[in-house]
This record gives structure tokens, C-alpha cells and sequence, in this order.
């Protein structure tokens, strides 16, 4: 079932919006001054390469969910900003320091 709502009135059900498209499996169209700008679909709803969205990340973006399963993704960023602050070739700034 697909259901049409607009921007305000999505902000004020938020929470039972997000069941009913979680447990009804219902498609929501978002409005905005009458137009469709939007959809929240359940997530079986897209395909593994997102076509269905159009979305596809790019840059950062791509590079952090290539790395999301990585079994110790935190200790190689330690080791990463660690190798950093150690380097003598180039001042850097990174965060704060430890």
C-alpha cells in the first residue's frame, strides 16, 4: 500500500510512520507544497546495488562503507593517526592530542 503525506505531517508521526512502513511493508510519498519530492520504502524494497534509489555513494562516503565489515577498523585508524603524529616529514595537526 502506498501511502501520500506531507512534511508536516510526517514530523509529527515520525515514529508510526517508520512502524508502519517497518512492519505493513508500506511504501510513504512525501509532499511538499502538493509534489512528491520523496520516499520512504522498507528496505527489502531496494536492490544490493540501490538502483532502485539512484543513490550511490561516492568519495568519503564510499570509502567509509568499503571499510565498514573490516573486523578492527578502529585500531587501523589508531595506528593510522599514531603513524601520523610519529611522522617527522610535515607538521600535522590531527584531533586531539592524547
Amino acid at each position: 500500500m502506498t501511502i501520500k503525506l506531507g512534511v508536516a505531517e510526517l514530523k509529527r508521526h515520525f515514529s508510526k510512520v517508520l512502524d508502519r512502513v517497518f512492519i505493513r511493508h508500506e511504501h510513504i510519498l512525501i509532499r511538499r507544497n502538493g509534489k512528491v519530492v520523496a520516499a520512504i520504502v522498507p528496505t527489502d524494497a531496494l536492490d544490493d546495488d540501490h538502483e532502485t534509489t539512484g543513490f550511490q555513494a561516492k568519495g568519503l562516503l564510499a570509502a567509509a562503507g568499503a571499510w565498514s565489515d573490516h573486523p578492527d577498523i578502529d585500531g587501523f585508524v589508531d595506528d593510522i593517526i599514531k603513524a601520523r603524529r610519529r611522522a617527522r616529514d610535515r607538521k600535522v595537526k590531527i584531533g586531539d592530542p592524547k
